[in-house]
């Protein structure tokens, strides 16, 4: 373990984040059917490895992720599958040790039958023990998937299920004016916990008003299922409003209310600012956003409703080279668990009282095409009424992906 951390430090590279799971490939460039091997590997330290109020102990973790993928790349059709899994080695707690982890398959598929029309679907299923890995993947799916509605707090070190699926389509009736629709399901389990499935289901159209304005109707449906509690149904009419406020700068928002079958009313709100400038010719993005939703927490029951706050800044002082810090705050009133895990003593009755915050500061630098390097440091609080959570990890790792043409 020593070595691997020795090795990247002697290769002065850095790098950024877990491995995202969910994450799509970068494009592959000429259309054709390719191969993809790769190799994640990474030392960690971790302060709080199962995420414990008191009794905190800390290890050094080196996780190991092969995997595959293949397929069809082009630009009316890509079709990919893919396959990895995820081995811990513990230097302190041995009895932790685990060739198999956490598991990874997901499909990505995109089609353009006609230019107006863009269809996509998207299925990952992923298992694992690991809270730094659990979080990475929901947060990827929820960049992949809007409809995705998961949320994750500290609960231990407990193997976690996550299936996420949904489908898309786009179509542009004319050169302004656009429609979307978009269904999704996700279920996810948790050992000791409580399990959920959601159905999702959004329709909407936008129109380009102005070259900088662009305005948008959608109505949000969610049909929330757990053991133990009722179905809740929730429908989120909207409207949202796009504006280039200039070349750089893009303000975001969407709001409506929120109308669920239990009788209550509440509202649903989106709203994002992203900026971009330049620091000695190099652009910088920086964004923030502010969602106000319904959704769940992974292995807790029922609907919880969440306002997140986060910020984040990206910079590139070279090609190679990118940096970025980011933070985040949530807070979720709502949903219910029976679990009670003794040896991370994070029993938690209810989510009406927690809150996390978040901060990460990250780097990748590309080595080669094919070797990318990383380091990240992440810090987490939670506060909830059952005591309180500090959680620290730092990381050093090396991503090896190298794709193929294999009809050649």
């Amino acid at each position: 373990m020593r070595l691997l951390a020795a090795a990247v430090v002697l290769a002065a590279v850095l790098g950024n984040g877990h491995p995202a799971w969910a994450q799509a490939t970068a494009p592959l460039g000429t259309a054709g059917l390719y191969l993809i091997p790769s190799f994640r590997v990474s030392e960690s330290f971790d302060d709080n490895i199962f995420g414990s109020i008191s009794d905190r102990q800390s290890d050094f973790i080196s996780r190991f992720y092969p995997g595959i993928q293949g397929g069809y790349s082009s630009d009316p059709f890509t079709l990919l599958l893919r396959g990895e899994f995820e081995a811990d080695v513990f230097a302190k707690h041995p009895e932790l040790n685990d060739p198999t982890t956490g598991w990874n398959a997901a499909m990505n598929l995109s089609y353009l039958p006609i230019r107006r029309l863009t269809l996509g679907a998207n299925i990952a299923y992923i298992e694992t023990k690991s809270l730094p890995t659990l979080t990475q993947t929901v947060t990827n799916l929820t960049l992949a998937n809007p409809l995705f509605t998961a949320s994750t707090v500290q609960q231990g070190r407990q193997r976690t299920t996550l299936l996420s699926a949904s489908s898309s389509a786009a179509y542009q009736f004319t050169p302004i004016t656009t429609g979307t629709a978009s269904i999704s399901y996700t279920e996810s389990t948790q050992e000791g916990g409580t399990s959920n499935t959601v159905y999702g289901a959004q329709l909407g159209v936008s129109r380009q008003l102005t070259l900088r304005d662009t305005v948008m109707f959608s109505d949000i449906q969610n049909v929330f299922e757990s053991p133990g509690t009722s179905t809740t149904y929730t429908n989120a009419p909207t409207v949202g409003w796009t504006r280039r406020l200039t070349p750089l700068v893009t303000l975001s928002l969407q709001a409506g209310p929120q109308f669920s079958s239990d009788g209550s009313l509440d509202a649903y709100a989106n709203a994002s600012l992203a900026y971009e400038y330049k620091v000695a010719d190099r652009l910088v993005r920086a964004s923030v956003a502010y969602v106000h939703s319904e959704g769940f927490v992974v292995g807790q029951g029922g609907p919880t409703t969440t306002d997140t706050f986060s910020s984040s800044i990206a910079f590139s002082p070279s090609r190679s080279l990118l940096v970025s810090v980011g933070t985040t705050t949530s807070k979720f009133s709502g949903g219910t668990s029976s679990s009670t895990t003794s040896i991370s003593s994070t029993a938690t009755s209810s989510t009406s009282s927690t809150t996390t915050y978040g901060a990460t500061a990250g780097a990748t630098y590309q080595i080669f095409r094919w070797l990318t390097a990383r380091t990240s440091y992440s810090f987490s609080y939670q506060e909830q009424s059952t005591g309180n959570i500090p959680h620290n990890v730092v990381l050093l790792g090396l991503d090896i992906s190298y794709p193929s043409r294999v009809d050649r």
